[in-house]
C-alpha cells in the first residue's frame, strides 16, 4: 500500500518528527493546553513514537513511560522508557507499582483496520475500553486521558458512562486529521474521585 504523502507528512519528515500524527497530539494540546512541565505521561500505543516526541519537548523534567506492541520505537532519552507488549496482556497494577500513578494517559493505538467501517470501530472501542480501564488503576484524580476512537454506534453510550468518572469529557476531531478518517479524539479531562 502507498503512503499517502500530504501536507502533514512532509511537514512531519522536514521536522524530524517521525510520523504526521505529531500534529494531531499538538491541536489538542494548543487547543486544551495538557501538557506542563514535569508530569508523568503513560503513551499507550506509542510506536514510532511522534507523540512522545512531542511530550518530550513539553513535559520538562517530567518523563513518560510507552507500551507498544511494535519495539519500532526510536526514541533515545532518558527521561522516556519502553515498554513492548500487548495493553491487554498487561497488568496496570504492575505499571503502577513499577512507576507510580501518571498524570496523563495518552493512546494513538488502533487496531489493524479491515476496511469494514462498523468492525473497525467495535476493535477501536475496545482498545480505548482498556485504555480507560488502566486509567482508572493509574490515574489519580485530577488526570487526564487522551484517546483516538473510530467512530461508531457504541460510542455514544462509552462517552455517557465515562462522564461519571471525569469532570469533563470533549471530543476533538483535529485538521490534521484526513477528511476521510473516522477517527477522533476523546479528551476526558479531571478525572473524578472514586466513589
Amino acid at each position: 500500500m502507498q503512503k499517502i504523502r500530504d501536507h502533514y507528512f512532509e511537514k512531519a519528515k522536514q521536522e524530524k518528527y517521525f510520523a504526521r500524527s505529531i500534529y494531531k497530539l499538538e491541536e489538542i494540546d494548543k487547543k486544551y493546553r495538557l501538557f506542563k512541565k514535569g508530569v508523568k505521561v503513560l503513551d499507550i500505543g506509542c510506536s514510532p513514537g511522534s507523540w512522545s516526541q512531542y511530550m518530550l519537548k513539553k513535559v520538562g523534567t517530567g518523563s513518560i513511560v510507552g507500551i507498544d506492541i511494535s519495539n519500532s520505537v526510536r526514541i533515545h532519552d532518558n527521561r522516556f522508557t519502553f515498554i513492548q507488549g500487548n495493553i491487554f496482556d498487561f497488568d496496570p497494577e504492575f505499571l503502577k507499582k513499577q512507576f507510580g500513578s501518571f498524570d496523563i494517559i495518552t493512546s494513538d493505538a488502533a487496531p489493524k483496520t479491515t476496511g469494514n467501517k462498523f468492525s473497525d470501530a467495535v476493535q477501536s472501542l475496545d482498545i480505548v475500553s482498556r485504555v480507560f480501564s488502566i486509567a482508572e488503576i493509574i490515574l489519580p484524580p485530577g488526570g487526564t486521558a487522551i484517546a483516538k476512537v473510530f467512530q461508531g454506534e457504541d460510542l455514544k453510550p462509552f462517552i455517557e458512562e465515562i462522564k461519571n468518572n471525569y469532570k469533563r469529557v470533549s471530543l476533538f476531531k483535529p485538521k490534521s486529521s484526513r477528511k476521510e478518517s473516522r477517527e477522533i479524539f476523546i479528551i476526558a479531562h479531571n478525572r473524578r474521585k472514586a466513589q
